[in-house]
């Protein structure tokens, strides 16, 4: 995946709307003040809360879930679970609270490559695909070609597939299909995502291309399902991004030896790894299966 050129920008986002979503997690939408370019899919923002709200210093990365145009300003939602001291400080945020945001930030989903989209979810991974789902929709108003996306939603119990309604929505708006799974078999089959995809995938049209995001050993079974069957496969990965743009080095993720062999550190851009290490936040979290080390990847 070639890098993009970063288009970040810091500015004021004011709270629109932040309500309870269920099993623990917050929807949060923020309206952007001034210019700020749009993040695809798969990207995500640095939040950094007003000091008197937040006992952190850092900025909280957050995915985005969607994102839409409200009388001209851009509005950016987010699914999250309040479970650290900085998110459960946000999560203490009315309405017309201020935040500062930077962003777009990272490597979002290639949307655009060829085959059946196949969007596949763990738990509160959902979010990106949710911003996915609608993405294809869009494109399909617009006049595009249809894509019958499928989305496949796994968690461990009935509770935890939030968001369950918006993805029910979405996907009919895109005329797609929603495949359910859980651990416990309270809602769907008893499997796991990527059990459910050895099941449904001999039914879709082929080619296949996977999107996916959740827990790293939901992705690194979805990265071995991919190559092992040569299907292109692009993963949102996680890990600790202090900065979100590459300077701090804190977000390192291990390249697989193709990686490796392909990188040069002499033509990579500043803010990227080195020929060992991807940085999460800047070459990723969107990474194709091919390109990381899954046996060194907790």
């Amino acid at each position: 995946m070639s890098a993009a050129r970063p288009v970040w920008r810091q500015s004021r986002a004011r709270v629109v709307r932040q309500d309870d979503h269920g099993a623990g997690h917050r929807w949060l939408e923020l309206e952007v003040k001034s210019p700020f370019v749009p993040p695809s899919p798969g990207q995500f923002v640095q939040l950094r809360l007003p000091s008197a709200a937040s006992p952190v210093l850092l900025p909280r990365p957050m995915s985005v879930a969607g994102v839409a145009r409200a009388r001209g300003a851009l509005r950016m939602g987010f699914l999250y679970a309040p479970v650290g001291t900085g998110t459960l400080a946000l999560a203490g945020l009315g309405a017309g609270s201020e935040v500062e945001v930077l962003g777009p930030l990272g490597r979002g989903f290639p949307l655009e490559h060829p085959g059946t989209p196949v969007l596949l979810a763990g738990g509160r991974g959902v979010a990106p695909l949710l911003f996915a789902a609608d993405v294809l929709a869009r494109r399909t108003r617009r006049g595009r070609a249809p894509r019958p996306a499928v989305l496949l939603f796994g968690a461990r119990g009935r509770a935890q597939l939030v968001g369950l309604e918006a993805a029910h929505r979405r996907l009919a708006a895109l005329g797609g299909r929603l495949h359910l799974c859980t651990d416990d078999g309270s809602l769907g089959p008893r499997c796991d995502v990527v059990h459910l995809l050895g099941r449904v995938a001999p039914g879709l049209a082929g080619p296949l291309v996977l999107h996916a995001c959740g827990p790293h050993a939901m992705l690194k079974a979805v990265a071995l399902w991919a190559l092992a069957r040569g299907v292109p496969a692009f993963l949102a990965m996680e890990s600790m991004m202090a900065c979100g743009t590459g300077v701090c080095r804190g977000c390192p993720l291990p390249r697989s030896a193709g990686a490796r062999a392909a990188c040069d550190p002499a033509t990579e851009p500043s803010l990227h790894g080195n020929r060992e290490w991807a940085m999460c936040c800047a070459e990723g979290p969107v990474f194709a299966a091919e390109d990381l080390d899954w046996e060194r990847i907790e």
